[in-house]
């Protein structure tokens, strides 16, 4: 059967909103490639021997960003994982807005050795309860559904056998009882995701800087907007690894907002390009909003730093100190004093491979007002694992 324009409105909404737990369903799913934090044999995305020099020039309307702009995410979303069991009973879910869309994914359950994947439930499949009553999602004004097929067959790689449902409009906003049908396995186990699209309060989160290395302090500020306030007691936040470990935060309420933390002194092993995520849950006091937010973020370990830079007769010598071998980048942007005015000029890059030891990179540089140019950020990159090193802002 062909999807009709507001189902694919459906399929669209929920391709592009409800990003948040596809991490966790694949989690749920041991779909996540995974690196022993204890395996020696380490994976390098680049091991290029050959230096690598070029300028970037830039004009003085080029709008430069200095430094570090740190991380931001907000979320309307919040998810919650039930057993068989708790399906067949009714699950509670709540929404501050309107026609919230619901989304049931089936994940993984092992028991006794045995791994098993729980059937998908349709939108025929589910009831749905609050105060205008109690309603088949198939059946009822809650016509905008996607079909597990439907939704595999628009994005197999992200929904695989998910299904998912708008709320009617007429039934508002507020507390709701969701429940299956179904007969299915009471140890079987299911992701409920659901997003209050028309709600105007989200979770927002968010961090200084975007990369951390082993041994730093993590620090993620969160707040929703809109004047609400956190039920303290229903305030959550871990840390998650590329490999699946979790590490609880610990949520800090100030004056100046409320932070979750956590010191990194665990095993930041992680294949290249892999990233870790804080998932913060929260609800408000007081009312039906609920939210999970999920910040995605650079760990990594810290194979290399800068020890000095040194800029002069149209050279500039940067000093690296290297802890493991790789290939390594060093950019520097360097601007133009003109009057009281710096203005943009250039961007110089250098990689090459260095082995573990103390190392001087020397990058000329190519303009011909040597005499009005000054670098004003130098950052260093570990092409081999991936990873923003340092950020030196002058």
């Amino acid at each position: 059967m062909k999807i009709n324009l507001i189902q694919k409105s459906l399929v669209v909404a929920v391709s592009s909103t409800l990003l948040c737990s596809v991490a966790l369903a694949k989690k749920l799913n041991n779909e996540i490639p995974v690196i022993s934090p204890g395996d020696n044999q380490e994976i390098l995305a680049n091991t290029e021997k050959t230096a690598l020099h070029f300028t970037q020039q830039l004009t003085p309307d080029d709008q430069i960003t200095l430094g570090d702009i740190g991380l931001s995410v907000s979320s309307k979303s919040y998810y919650q994982e039930i057993t068989g069991q708790q399906f067949k009973s009714g699950v509670s879910i709540i929404t501050h807005g309107s026609e919230a869309i619901v989304r049931v994914t089936p994940a993984k359950s092992t028991v006794l050795g045995k791994t098993s994947v729980a059937p998908s439930i349709e939108p025929a499949d589910l009831e749905l309860s609050g105060n205008a009553g109690q309603f088949n999602v198939n059946k009822s004004g809650m016509s905008v559904t996607a079909r597990s097929d439907q939704l595999n067959k628009a994005h197999p790689e992200l929904f695989k056998n998910a299904s998912a449902f708008t709320i009617d409009k007429q039934m508002g906003a507020g507390k709701f009882a969701l429940k299956t049908n179904k007969s299915v396995a009471d140890d079987s186990r299911y992701l409920i995701h659901v997003f209050d699209k028309n709600s105007n309060v989200e979770l927002n989160l968010g961090s200084q800087v975007s990369s951390y290395a082993n041994g730093d302090k993590l620090s993620v500020s969160a707040g929703f907007n809109r004047n609400q306030k956190f039920d303290t007691g229903s305030v959550t936040a871990t840390l998650i690894a590329p490999d699946g470990r979790s590490f609880p935060m610990n949520v800090k309420n100030m004056k100046s907002g409320t932070n979750a933390e956590i010191d990194l002194s665990m095993n930041t092993n992680r294949r290249p390009g892999e990233l870790w995520k804080v998932v913060f849950d929260a609800s408000a006091s007081g009312s039906t909003i609920k939210r999970t937010g999920e910040l995605a973020i650079d760990i990594h370990e810290k194979t290399a730093s800068v020890s000095s830079v040194d800029n002069a007769k149209g050279q500039m010598q940067v000093t690296l100190n290297v802890s493991k071998a790789g290939r390594y980048e060093v950019r520097s942007w360097q601007f133009t004093q003109n009057g009281k005015i710096n203005e943009p000029d250039s961007i110089e890059y250098f990689a090459n491979w260095f082995e573990e030891g103390t190392h001087t990179i020397t990058l000329p540089v190519s303009t011909q007002k040597k005499g009005s140019i000054k670098p004003v950020q130098i950052q260093l990159l570990d092409q081999s694992r991936l990873a923003v090193l340092q950020t030196i802002t002058m």
